[in-house]
């Protein structure tokens, strides 16, 4: 179970399994909170369009603590400057071959978690080593569960 999958309530809706060729991308924030700390949840909502492919059943996460939040628990850019590199490498390398789809990027009270959507685990698991690897300051901590529906994805409005 992911950080924040006790926040939301879920719901089911039919999935398929339509073939993706790219990745729709049209990004929204949503804010809100969690513990009385801010929270920023960047959620690519053309991913409605795929959400509940059967192809990528396998819900992941890859959940790290920031190196240095601000007094909200929120991203200092200027004192963490890898943040960015990391975060468009978790795109780059996982994304790529449409091994996976990363549709959610929660962060509030110190962390940040990247919402995965996979058809391969294994092919994922390779890939967050070389992550791990190329960033070892920060604790990539991960898990994976079965979301045929994309619940977890669906339950952010």
């Amino acid at each position: 179970m992911g950080i924040f999958d006790s926040l939301f309530k879920k719901k089911n809706e039919s999935n398929s399994s339509e073939l993706i060729t790219k990745i729709p991308e049209s990004w929204s924030v949503i804010t809100g909170d969690n513990n009385g700390n801010p929270m920023f949840v960047r959620k690519n909502v053309a991913c409605d369009r795929i959400a509940g492919n059967k192809n990528y059943s396998t819900s992941c996460g890859i959940a790290f603590k920031l190196l240095s939040p601000n007094a909200d628990g929120l991203p200092d850019i200027e004192n963490e400057p890898e943040l960015d590199s990391l975060e468009d490498d978790i795109f780059d390398i996982l994304e790529s071959d449409l091994n996976s789809i990363v549709p959610l990027v929660i962060t509030t009270s110190g962390f940040r978690e990247f919402v995965i959507y996979t058809k391969d685990l294994a092919e994922f698991n390779m890939r967050l080593e070389k992550l791990k690897k190329k960033y070892p300051k920060y604790e990539l901590t991960t898990y994976n569960k079965t979301d045929q529906n994309w619940n977890t994805y669906k339950s952010f409005k």
